[in-house]
């Protein structure tokens, strides 16, 4: 009997996993998708924004199996209100301050996940990237998180057999700043298979160009 009650216990744990996984990705990969269009200077889509909301709004069965301790139904309702009030004001702006404004909701995102984040990220066998952005500073720092946010985005896209990588909002969560001796944001940590850092780049402009440098020259290749 205990042994049928521990399998069925396994198997919700690994389904809600699962749901978790696929929950997040789809999530991510659209969000991801939306911020480097309006990085490149596209206007917002609103079918963009509505694929976002349908992913966000799955029936009471999907919706408990996605909910964890850390993620809870109110956390997600955040989202998709903070969501809502994006597409209203986009209505009215620029797509730079669009870009602004969605890269907030995308920082509130990653926050709400963190510690699925930060569970995947290093269960990771690859060579992972640890990126530190923030969303609450002063104007240069803001504005060199955004573009480097996105630099890193499509660096990975074109490296995504290679690396993993995972984006904090380092006003929020600084524990892993704390730990590795990294206080400013932007800055980079890269992580090795076995979770050791092997470099790192705190607040530098040319932050892409040296990371592409680094992992072109090093002696350490995947």
């Amino acid at each position: 009997m205990l042994i049928k009650i521990t399998s069925a216990l396994f198997i919700l744990l690994l389904n809600s996993g699962i749901a978790n996984a696929q929950f997040f990705e789809s999530v991510e990969k659209e969000a991801e998708r939306i911020l480097i269009s309006l990085s490149d200077g596209d206007s917002v889509n609103p079918t963009d924004l509505t694929e976002i909301k349908k992913l966000l709004s799955l029936d009471n069965d999907e919706n408990e199996s996605r909910l964890t301790p850390t993620i809870n139904q109110q956390s997600i309702d955040s989202l998709t209100n903070h969501l809502s009030e994006f597409e209203s004001e986009s209505q009215n702006i620029s797509t730079d301050s669009a870009f602004v404004l969605f890269n907030d909701w995308y920082l509130h995102f990653q926050n709400i996940f963190y510690e699925y984040s930060k569970d995947k990220f290093f269960l990771s066998d690859k060579t992972k990237i640890l990126f530190f952005s923030t969303s609450m500073s002063c104007y240069c720092t803001l504005k060199m998180s955004r573009i480097q946010t996105v630099e890193l985005l499509k660096y990975v896209a074109e490296n995504s057999d290679k690396y993993d990588y995972w984006i904090i909002d380092s006003f929020w969560y600084n524990e892993l700043q704390i730990e590795h001796l990294t206080l400013f944001a932007p800055s980079v940590i890269i992580f090795n298979e076995k979770n050791e850092v092997i470099h790192k780049i705190e607040y530098e402009e040319k932050m892409l160009a040296q990371l592409t440098d680094y992992f072109n020259n090093s002696i350490y290749k995947k």
